[in-house]
């Protein structure tokens, strides 16, 4: 219904977009959960696209059945390539996936004394440690070690059936092929699909709302065991400041990845980004965010995201 509700003709936008993020939980990261696609691409245009997703957590959790750790920093590259042909959209995505201790273990825990936020389970770690582990009394146990390795390579296209009069409907299928590395959480070692709706709508000429709702299709482990089919949406609301600066916050949810499990850290999680993106002459989108749990406990705790996305022909639009 939410989609449907975003139709209705309103003044027409550059374009629209949302921020490249998702979650950054390392024992579910094999998971298949698309990235936002975008309207931005024009017709018979080729793009580049590369965002980082910085993310930083400590989360600690046992119940009388298992017991997790999660005490690291990951870097994501995606690097994206994208291919419009009139109404279709095609697009491949690689992800390039770091853990370590990391270095913002001091950053984070100033950022919480200036704001007097709660600083949650950080004092019960050492700063700048490092740990990924997981057991349950079934005897499955997950240590994942640090270093850099490829994520599941995605291959994925759409069809936009309306992008105009400030309206904008498209729906988008996908496939993530086993690329990643089970051992470093980074793939699930078989064949997952996706298919989703993305749709927006113009709220006069400096706001519009966008949204996406779809689905996924696992098919392997992480190597915890995941569930068959995951539920996935995002909702954006944008504020176009000027011809080539745009301010958004963007929640993004999903639900639970992992089969089994009553910790809060496997289960459902809600993210909230805020931040935005400034187009140059050029052509080029540059954007940047700073990613939430506002789902306490379910997510990482912060993410920070910078992209860039290069035209590699075509019209400009």
């Amino acid at each position: 219904m939410l989609l449907l509700a975003l139709l209705p003709a309103a003044a027409a936008r550059a374009d629209g977009e949302l921020f490249a993020v998702r979650d950054q939980n390392p024992l579910i990261r094999g998971a298949y959960l698309p990235l936002p696609a975008d309207f931005a691409v024009p017709a018979e245009a080729t793009s580049f696209t590369a965002g980082i997703q910085w993310s930083n957590t400590v989360n600690i959790e046992q119940t009388s059945t298992e017991a997790m750790l999660v005490d690291a920093e990951s870097i994501e590259l995606d690097l994206t390539l994208a291919r419009a042909l009139g109404p279709w959209r095609l697009r491949a995505t690689l992800p390039v996936l770091n853990r370590s201790a990391g270095i913002l273990d001091s950053v984070i825990a100033d950022w919480h004394d200036f704001f007097g936020l709660p600083k949650g389970q950080r004092p019960l770690v050492p700063k700048n440690a490092y740990a990924i582990d997981y057991a349950n009394s079934a005897g499955l146990t997950v240590a994942a070690p640090s270093g850099t390795a490829l994520g599941d390579l995605a291959l994925e296209g759409g069809h936009v059936f309306l992008d105009s009069a400030g309206s904008r409907l498209a729906l988008w299928a996908g496939l993530e092929a086993p690329t990643g590395s089970r051992a470093h959480l980074d793939g699930d070692g078989a064949l997952d699909a996706a298919l989703w709706l993305e749709s927006g709508h113009d709220l006069g000429s400096r706001f519009a709302l966008d949204a996406r709702l779809g689905i996924t299709r696992q098919g392997g482990r992480t190597p915890l065991p995941l569930e068959r089919t995951v539920g996935f949406g995002t909702l954006a609301l944008s504020w176009h400041a000027s011809s080539r600066l745009d301010a958004s916050v963007q929640f993004d949810a999903h639900g639970a990845a992992a089969r089994g499990s009553d910790l809060k850290f496997l289960d459902h999680a809600v993210l909230m980004s805020f931040g935005g993106r400034y187009r140059l002459a050029s052509g080029s989108l540059l954007e940047a965010a700073v990613v939430e749990d506002i789902e306490v406990d379910h997510s990482p705790d912060v993410t920070f995201h910078v992209g860039i996305r290069w035209p590699l022909g075509g019209p400009e639009r």
